[in-house]
């Protein structure tokens, strides 16, 4: 578990795996939003069970976020076509983090989440929710995590607080930390998801909100509200569903899940053992969009071509590599080989995507490389970004789908070769 304090000013909504390793595995962030803006807080006093319940209580205060399998989960590795989740990246807030040594000492649990299977919704056109909404949990895997044990950050960093010293932070703000959490130690012992690149791949991350907490009163003015749910408020995806982001919603107390906005999308990231290929855009001219740890946004899954200014890179991570020699190469094609795709390099690396004449015009040459975006020790590659004349798209289409290989220079024979799942923008 690696920590990292963090202040974040608190707005209103509208609304089992346990046994976590300390130590960094692998932890290749798929972030899929900007960075976050906002930390929500939901109903008051919050609607959920407890922290530990299992089942969780699917008629309370939950959200999610959607990672599909023809946009990122579409993999080949040892154990099939799959992608294994080792740990998460995201925030942890409360709005009173008691007084340190005294019995009554607070300190903020993590909320439990599942990963699991999404599908569309049969209410909001377009939209994909957690199964569970309407089929109840069935596959579902439920990670506890429990009591942080975290200590009141104005004692650690006093000059968070307000006055300095004093034990809560300056009003509008909620004061917490920055959490990489780890739970895998070798192959096979994270979270298993399927990675053919299908529509049975498609899988929500969901949290479920502590129940019976209160945003009122306590010792700092806003009660005692554990906090997990930072969002971005300004992505710049292509609107294809009348202004809602057709990868991530909520529920408020039993209401039924609600599609967030098309800027909106929550900042807590997946980190996974297998090397990745994050898609990095520019949509406009605007700037390339990126995540507080690196990795790219929404904008470059669904990236608007209309102005003709647009342009998109990759960004390969795999930290299982930064510490080596070696050359990793990554390129965009206009065609998809099916699951489980090409064997290549002996077999040890599967080719998913068709080398045609767009990959030989953007194979890029690079190296993993030891990086650090913010406090995590990560392994990356960013390649150069190219222009996308203004294009067509059809919603839930791909038009490009990118790939890397990553080949191993250090040991003294043939080097060893390590593929990166798929990634589409469309």
């Amino acid at each position: 578990m690696h920590t990292l304090l963090r202040p974040l000013a608190a707005v209103g909504a509208l609304a089992a795996t346990t046994g976590l390793a300390i130590a960094q595995v692998n932890s290749n962030n798929s972030t899929l939003n900007n960075g976050g803006d906002v930390v929500f807080l939901f109903s008051s006093p919050s609607s959920g069970f407890t922290a530990a319940a299992n089942p969780p209580d699917a008629t309370g205060d939950w959200y999610y976020k959607v990672w599909k399998g023809n946009q990122s989960l579409n993999h080949v590795t040892p154990l099939g076509s799959v992608m294994e989740v080792d740990g998460f990246y995201e925030s942890l807030f409360d709005t009173f983090w008691g007084t340190i040594g005294s019995p009554t000492s607070s300190s903020a649990d993590f909320y439990a989440r599942t990963l699991g299977p999404a599908v569309l919704s049969t209410v909001n056109p377009g939209v994909y929710e957690p199964l569970f909404a309407t089929a109840g949990f069935t596959t579902e895997t439920l990670v506890l995590v429990g009591n942080s044990g975290f200590g009141n950050p104005c004692t650690v960093a006093p000059s968070l607080c307000s006055p300095p010293g004093s034990t809560c932070p300056p009003t509008g703000f909620v004061n917490g930390y920055l959490v990489e959490l780890n739970f895998s130690s070798t192959p096979g012992t994270g979270v298993i998801l399927p990675a053919d690149g299908t529509a049975a791949s498609d899988t929500a991350l969901t949290y479920f909100v502590n129940g019976g907490m209160t945003a009122t009163g306590g010792g700092c003015g806003l009660g005692d509200y554990g906090l997990q749910d930072v969002h971005s408020t300004d992505e710049t995806q292509r609107d294809d569903f009348g202004g809602v982001n057709p990868d991530g919603g909520f529920q408020l107390g039993g209401g039924g899940p609600l599609a967030e906005a098309v800027v909106s999308m929550l900042e807590a990231n997946l980190t996974f053992r297998d090397a990745i290929l994050n898609l990095q855009a520019n949509t406009g001219g605007a700037g390339v969009e990126v995540g507080d740890n690196g990795g790219g946004a929404t904008n470059a899954i669904r990236l608007d071509t209309s102005s003709g200014l647009s342009t998109l890179g990759i960004e390969m991570r795999d930290l299982a590599s930064a510490g080596g020699i070696n050359i990793a190469v990554a390129g965009f094609s206009l065609t998809p080989i099916p699951n489980p795709g090409v064997p290549v390099f002996g077999g040890l690396a599967n080719l998913l995507i068709v080398p045609d004449g767009v990959f030989n015009s953007t194979a890029v040459p690079g190296a993993i490389t030891p990086t650090v975006f913010v406090f995590t020790s990560e392994g990356a590659f960013t390649g150069p970004q190219f222009p996308l004349p203004p294009l067509v798209p059809v919603p839930g289409v791909p038009l490009l789908y990118g790939q890397g290989i990553i080949i191993d220079l250090s040991g003294p024979g043939p080097g060893a070769a390590r593929g990166t799942g798929v990634s589409s923008t469309g």
